[in-house]
C-alpha cells in the first residue's frame, strides 16, 4: 500500500526580510532541522506565482493571467457558509498611515476589533453607504465583505501584499476605479477622529480610519480538492476545500490524523510568515521559522524516519517545490543547500 504524503505549503519561506549573511556571526540563527531538510530535498522550480494564484491551481481552479483572483467570493464562503452567486468584493477594516508625500498601508488584519467596535464601524460606514444602493457585513472582526453592489470592472492588490508600502499605486483601477476611490476617500474623512478611533489610540491601538477594497469577483469555475483532507486555518485555502468538496480540518489536527493515516495524500497550508516577510520585520520572521522548525519541520522529519510520512512536498507558493522522501533522508552523504542559501530577498 501507498503510504502517507503531505504537502505542505508555507509562503514566505524562503524570502527572508533581511540577508541573514549580513548578520554578526552571533546573530545568525542555526536552522538545524530545515537545513537538514532543505539539503536532502529535491528542488523543482516553475514559473514564479502569486501565492494566491498557486492555491486555485492547488485545487484544480486556472486563473486568467490579468484577472484578479476572485478572493473575496472564497473566503466568504469559508466564513459563513454559503455559496452565493452574486459578484463580491472584500473591503476590510485598516490603518493607512499618511505623511507628507506619502500615504502607507500599516495595518490590515490583526488590529484587535472587538466584537462590539465592528458593530459600531459598520453602524457608521452603513449609513453612508447605503444611498448608494449597496451595504457592509462582517462575518468576522477582520474580514468585510460589500453586498449588493451591481459587478464592477475593477482590478485590486491584495493588502498582504503592500504592508508598510505606498499605496499609491495600489488603488483600484480599471473603467469603474473611480467610484471606488471615491468611497474609499469619503470613508477615510467619515472614520478621522470618531470616538471609538481616539479610544483605540487611547490605549495604544491602531486605529482604522479606512476600508480596503480588494479581491472582487465571482465564484469561479468548479475545481477539485486532489487531496484526502485539508489542514489549515488560511480564509483562502480553507474556502477552496469547501467550495471543491474537500475533507477540512483545523491546522492542529494534522497529527491525530497521522496515528490512522493510510496511504492518504494531506495538505497542509501556514500562512504566519506572510506578514513579517511583507512588513521587513525580519526578528518578527526569525521567531516565526523557529516556531516553523520546532513545531512541524522537526515532527515532519521524525514522520519520514519513522515511516508514517513516505514523501513530503515542501511549497513556498511562488513556484519553488521541494521533495523529500524516506529513502533521500537515508543520503547522509549528501551535502546539498543550507536553509540560509535558499532565501531570495534582496537587500533592501
Amino acid at each position: 500500500m501507498t503510504g502517507n504524503r503531505l504537502t505542505l505549503l508555507v509562503p514566505g519561506l524562503l524570502q527572508s526580510p533581511f540577508p541573514l549573511h549580513r548578520l554578526p556571526p552571533g546573530e545568525r540563527p542555526e536552522f538545524k532541522s530545515l537545513n537538514l531538510f532543505f539539503n536532502r530535498a529535491k528542488q523543482d522550480v516553475s514559473a514564479g506565482q502569486d501565492y494566491y494564484a498557486s492555491l486555485f491551481q492547488m485545487f484544480g481552479i486556472e486563473l486568467d493571467e490579468l484577472s484578479t483572483p476572485p478572493i473575496a467570493a472564497i473566503t466568504r464562503l469559508a466564513d459563513c457558509g454559503e455559496s452565493q452567486s452574486e459578484w463580491t468584493l472584500r473591503c476590510d477594516p485598516a490603518y493607512i498611515h499618511a505623511d507628507m508625500d506619502r500615504a502607507v498601508l500599516m495595518g490590515h488584519g490583526g488590529l484587535g476589533l472587538s466584537l462590539e467596535e465592528t458593530e459600531q464601524l459598520l453602524r457608521i460606514v452603513n449609513a453612508h453607504v447605503e444611498q448608494d444602493g449597496w451595504q457592509i457585513e462582517a462575518h468576522t472582526v477582520d474580514r468585510w465583505y460589500v453586498k449588493g453592489a451591481e459587478k464592477t470592472d475593477i482590478t485590486t492588490t491584495a493588502p498582504h501584499t503592500i504592508l508598510g508600502q505606498d499605496i499609491k499605486h495600489k488603488l483600484p483601477n480599471g473603467p469603474d476605479a473611480s467610484y471606488w476611490r471615491s468611497i474609499m476617500n469619503e470613508l477615510q474623512m467619515l472614520l478621522h477622529d470618531i470616538p471609538i478611533n481616539l479610544a483605540r489610540q487611547a490605549r495604544g491601538l491602531l486605529p482604522v480610519n479606512s476600508l480596503w477594497f480588494w479581491g472582487g469577483g465571482h465564484l469561479p469555475d468548479k475545481g477539485y480538492c486532489p487531496f484526502d483532507k485539508v489542514f489549515t486555518d488560511d480564509p483562502v485555502a480553507r474556502g477552496l476545500a469547501i467550495y471543491t468538496g474537500g475533507e477540512l480540518k483545523a491546522t492542529g489536527e494534522v497529527w491525530q490524523e497521522f496515528e490512522h493515516a493510510k496511504g492518504q495524500h494531506l495538505l497542509m497550508v501556514l500562512d504566519r510568515l506572510m506578514a513579517p516577510d511583507i512588513m521587513g520585520d525580519l526578528f518578527a520572521w526569525l521567531d516565526a521559522v523557529k516556531q516553523l522548525e520546532q513545531s512541524v519541520i522537526e515532527k515532519l522529519i521524525a514522520m519520514l524516519k519513522q515511516k508514517q510520512l513516505t514523501e513530503i512536498y515542501l511549497l513556498d507558493g511562488h513556484g519553488s517545490r521541494f521533495t523529500l522522501t524516506t529513502k533521500q533522508l537515508r543520503h547522509w552523504w549528501k551535502r546539498g543547500k543550507k536553509f540560509s542559501s535558499l532565501l531570495e530577498k534582496a537587500d533592501h
